[in-house]
């Protein structure tokens, strides 16, 4: 129930590495990245969405896990 956890698990996976990783930089790094998307260029968005990935990047799946996280939703399951 804590993001950060989850964050750290899912960062290692995405690095590959058991050492040591920075999660909070990782969570810091998608907030960036929501916030840049939100400020970028229309065609830059479309770009990004279009993409033919068979998974979210790495950093939007933590920006969503928070907002999951901060959600509504997510506090009515876990009380």
């Amino acid at each position: 129930q804590d993001v950060n956890v989850v964050a750290g698990a899912m960062l290692k996976l995405f690095a590959g590495t058991s050492r040591v990783t920075n999660t909070q930089a990782f969570i810091d790094q998608s907030r960036e990245y929501e916030e840049l998307l939100k400020s970028a260029n229309p065609m830059v968005r479309a770009s990004v969405k279009m993409q033919q990935r068979t998974h979210p990047l790495p950093v939007k799946r933590i920006a969503e896990l928070e907002k999951w996280f901060e959600s509504e939703e997510y506090k009515a399951i876990v009380v």
